[in-house]
């Protein structure tokens, strides 16, 4: 279990114990609360987080990466010093239940659900009409033609959240074109993390075939060519290589990317900066909504308060990125669309 911690967990997910361990209160509600999309939540257990009680870096506050002496002996808690923190839920029945809750108080009526299969079947009975699951097949356990039977019974919709950085390959590796050309063949969706990993990288957290090299953009191409009609976006839009997931989006216009985690544990200024640069190249409509809850429900708030408060953006450029450009990703209906409307 605990590799896939790390597989799970992106930069300042992880919090120094220094933070003031307060809850974040979310969003105020306005008079109507307009539809929102989440493209990524973890349907997972504490464990999978590094066990409860575990708090983790809020970026609207200051944040530093202090430095170590490489014979220094630092632990995983001294990697990040920030002012805000946020709590863990306390079991896994409560992170279920407290996920769930924050969608509905922040109007999230879609939302990726991610995690192994049993995890994910749990979390999608306490809300069907609101979660969507999705299955990660970055360990390749499971056989292509199990996932096609598990698609035929409606037992999942998506893949997501798929990790090859974390495993030492890059996308176009020959280990996943089977999965790859399953999702083109079927049409399903897939959310693949691109970017930074756990915070110290390999020197605390693991695992050790991660690597840096692997989250950049520029290694989606031969995939992308490989499966034109393949639907595909980039989680954490492979931060902070902005430069290379413009370029990629530029030439590849199937390719969408998601702001999850980075909207709350970034620390704002840089998060903002990212945002504009993709918003500023002509992105807004391929821009997706994620919180990347992981075991804080939240962060959800925080998530969706970072992207209504982006002086930057107008309203109809936060309303792309909140719903508009999920629906379209994930073809939903009219009458769909209509339904999370009323």
């Amino acid at each position: 279990m605990v590799t896939k911690v790390f597989i799970l967990i992106p930069l300042f997910a992880v919090a120094t114990t220094m933070g003031i361990g307060q809850r974040a209160s979310g969003r105020a509600k306005p008079a109507k609360l307009l539809p929102v999309i989440d493209m990524h939540i973890h349907a997972d257990t504490l464990e999978d987080f590094g066990g409860g009680n575990v708090s983790a870096c809020l970026g609207d506050g200051k944040l530093t990466l202090p430095a170590f002496d490489p014979k220094s002996n630092f632990k995983m808690q001294d990697l990040v010093d920030c002012e805000r923190t946020i709590k863990s839920a306390s079991s896994d029945a409560v992170l279920k239940l407290e996920t769930v809750a924050e969608l509905k108080r922040h109007n999230v009526r879609r939302a990726v659900a991610m995690g192994d299969l049993s995890t994910v079947t749990d979390w999608v009975s306490a809300d069907p009409d609101r979660l969507i699951p999705s299955l990660n097949f970055s360990d390749r356990s499971v056989e292509p033609a199990t996932y096609r039977r598990l698609f035929a019974e409606g037992k999942f919709k998506m893949f997501g959240e798929i990790g090859p950085q974390y495993r030492g390959f890059a996308p176009a590796d020959a280990v996943y074109a089977q999965y790859f050309a399953l999702a083109e063949e079927l049409d399903i969706p897939v959310g693949i993390h691109m970017g930074e990993g756990p915070p110290g990288g390999i020197h605390i957290l693991g695992p050790p075939t991660y690597r840096v090299k692997l989250g950049s953009p520029l290694l989606l191409e031969d995939l992308i060519i490989r499966h034109p009609k393949l639907r595909i976006y980039v989680m954490h839009y492979g931060s902070p290589l902005v430069d290379e997931m413009i370029a990629m989006m530029f030439s590849h216009p199937n390719l969408y990317v998601d702001i999850s985690c980075n909207n709350w544990a970034l620390p704002r200024k840089q998060f903002y900066d990212h945002l504009e640069r993709m918003i500023d190249a002509g992105f807004e409509k391929r821009i997706l909504f994620g919180s990347d809850q992981m075991a804080w429900p939240a962060t959800i708030g925080k998530a969706i308060e970072s992207v209504e408060q982006a002086p930057f953006l107008n309203k109809k450029q936060k309303r792309n990125i909140f719903y508009n450009n999920a629906a379209r990703f994930l073809r939903l209906r009219k009458d769909e669309i209509a339904a999370d409307h009323k």
